[in-house]
């Protein structure tokens, strides 16, 4: 199976002080990879890089068979949009919208009818548990529904890989578990490939395979991950 989202020999700098030295990374279709790594390991710049919000110093960013990294940030902008899925560590959801708004978002941004966005929003929401929370503001809802709105939102356009950073940090650990299970199995049945970046082996526990990044190398990962934390997907399935 070829690779839907791949990084090569990536290296970045901020400044004199080296973030990214020689990063090799990629993602397959309906694939689930924790990136784990300490704080200031690169995760976040990794991340970023691969979503084209950063121009590596070097190396290459291909997404869906097309190399992104030499792109305007024009036109990166609107790969992200159509082709990437985010969730982030405190949801980054509009607070003046509904959870149903802010799920349509995506797809009111390029160009989908506002009845036939509310349809696939509704859906999404109903797949992960939250329809019922659809007309609420951020205010009325809980910080797990929130949570697995972004979910929604993030795959409510069947982009071909979702990126998650520290999706669960801003959780309890039983509601972080809902959240991953929401997002992992949403994106099974979607083919979608996954990066969840992260410190947590618990949460890593979810993926199919782990990459460990220190001092901004790949300095280890497994085939499939046996976490202290946790069980491996695989063990799940």
């Amino acid at each position: 199976m070829s690779a839907v989202l791949t990084g090569r020999g990536l290296r970045h700098a901020f400044g004199p002080t080296p973030v990214l030295d020689d990063v090799d990374l990629a993602l397959e279709e309906g694939e689930v990879v924790a990136l784990l790594g300490p704080s200031g390991s690169g995760k976040s710049t990794l991340l970023h890089l691969l979503a084209g919000l950063l121009r590596p110093d070097g190396g290459e960013v291909w997404l869906a068979g097309r190399r992104i990294d030499t792109l305007s940030e024009r036109r990166r902008s609107d790969l992200r949009l159509r082709q990437l899925g985010f969730v982030f560590q405190f949801g980054d959801l509009v607070p003046e919208l509904t959870v149903a708004e802010n799920v349509e978002l995506p797809l009111r941004l390029t160009g989908v009818r506002a009845t036939a966005a509310r349809a696939r929003a509704t859906a999404m929401l109903d797949l992960l548990g939250v329809a019922a929370h659809a007309d609420k503001r951020l205010s009325e809802v809980s910080g797990g529904q929130a949570q697995r709105a972004a979910v929604a939102r993030a795959l409510v356009h069947e982009p071909p890989v979702v990126l998650a950073d520290e999706p669960t940090g801003s959780l309890d650990t039983t509601t972080g578990e809902l959240v991953l299970e929401a997002l992992v199995a949403a994106a099974a049945r979607q083919g979608t490939a996954v990066l969840l970046v992260t410190h947590e082996m618990r949460v890593a526990s979810w993926a199919h395979r782990d990459v460990l990044l220190r001092d901004g190398r790949v300095v280890g990962g497994s085939g499939e991950l046996a976490g202290s934390g946790g069980t491996t997907m695989a063990a799940r399935a």
